[in-house]
């Protein structure tokens, strides 16, 4: 079984022309996979957490091909380096990243599709840099979230140790505690994503967080960086939400799911709302039937939407690179 899908993956690569993409950043190599021309600015896209770049397997062969996707493994994740030994993953490292980006290909702007905590990185993003932003398409989370300050504190309380003991051995790869057949990671990401990740979505992201173990007849080890369970997220006030929401001019599109809670008062988010409705006449929101990885599940319900956005707004005079 293994095998055959991670065959299947490497196909649907090898069918729409992807190619791997290596950067190095200081702490190791950013990975990713590039879709469509490599003369154009590609739609950079942020996974959420636990995923990797495969997240966007099914959804970008729907979505028109003159455009170009860059979709990456976020430090810790798939393919990408982890962080070195004694550090901790922090939510704010994604906007670090994400200048890197911009500085390696010498890109002025940047355009962002993404999903979950990618999502809510890319609103902080927009709105801590509006002028280097052009584009946002997010899915299903949209800004952090707005807790009780009892909840803030038992987060931090409860993470900031955790982080402690999983750094010693090479950034918690080889205090990888277990191993599994292939099949049970299918159940196991199935099961613990509450049926969000179908069984045949699970695969595009088990062939980037999986590699043979080598130790013992069909087991495989995970890639992910441990640490990463115990980002404890953004901590700040709704205030600083609704200003980035003002701040934040550009086409926007929000795509909310209909089975997924929204982990906070109601109001927050409706206010978020509808300050970016106020101030942003390019401002798109729509509800789509399903759980929260819909996009990786049933990519079909997601994609008519996202490429009536992009054929409105995207502009290949302001894509067009002279060279990569």
């Amino acid at each position: 079984m293994a095998e055959a899908k991670r065959r299947m993956v490497q196909q649907n690569d090898q069918l729409h022309g992807v190619q791997e993409e290596r950067i190095d950043l200081p702490f190791g190599a950013l990975v990713g996979k590039w879709w469509g021309p490599r003369d154009l600015r590609p739609i950079v896209c942020l996974h959420g957490w636990m995923d990797n770049a495969g997240s966007f397997d099914r959804l970008i062969p729907l979505l028109p091909k003159h455009i170009s996707f860059l979709a990456i493994d976020i430090p810790g994740h798939g393919r990408s380096a982890h962080l070195p030994p004694g550090v901790a993953y922090n939510a704010l490292d994604t906007l670090r990243l994400l200048l890197h980006l911009m500085q390696h290909y010498g890109w002025g702007r940047i355009s962002l599709m993404s999903h979950s905590i990618g999502a809510v990185m890319s609103y902080v993003f927009a709105g801590v840099f509006p002028d280097r932003v052009d584009l946002l398409v997010s899915f299903d989370l949209l800004k952090p979230f707005i807790l009780d300050p009892d909840m803030v504190l038992f987060l931090l309380a409860d993470s900031l140790p955790k982080t402690l003991d999983l750094g010693a051995a090479e950034a918690g790869r080889s205090a990888e505690e277990k191993q599994f057949r292939y099949d049970q990671y299918v159940e196991h990401m199935h099961a613990g994503f509450h049926e969000s990740i179908s069984r045949e979505a699970c695969h595009f992201l088990l062939y980037r967080a999986l590699e043979p173990s080598g130790q013992q007849p069909g087991g495989y080890r995970r890639l992910t960086d441990r640490r990463i369970r115990h980002n404890h997220g953004l901590v700040w006030s709704h205030d600083v939400n609704l200003e980035m929401a003002r701040r934040i001019k550009v086409p926007f599109l929000y795509l909310k799911t209909t089975e997924t809670p929204l982990f906070e008062d109601a109001r927050y988010h409706q206010e978020t709302i509808d300050a970016l409705v106020a101030h942003n006449g390019l401002f798109e929101q729509a509800l789509v039937e399903g759980k929260h990885h819909v996009h990786l599940s049933h990519p079909e319900r997601v994609a008519p939407r996202v490429a009536e956005f992009l054929l409105k707004h995207w502009n290949r005079e302001r894509y067009l690179v002279c060279k990569l």
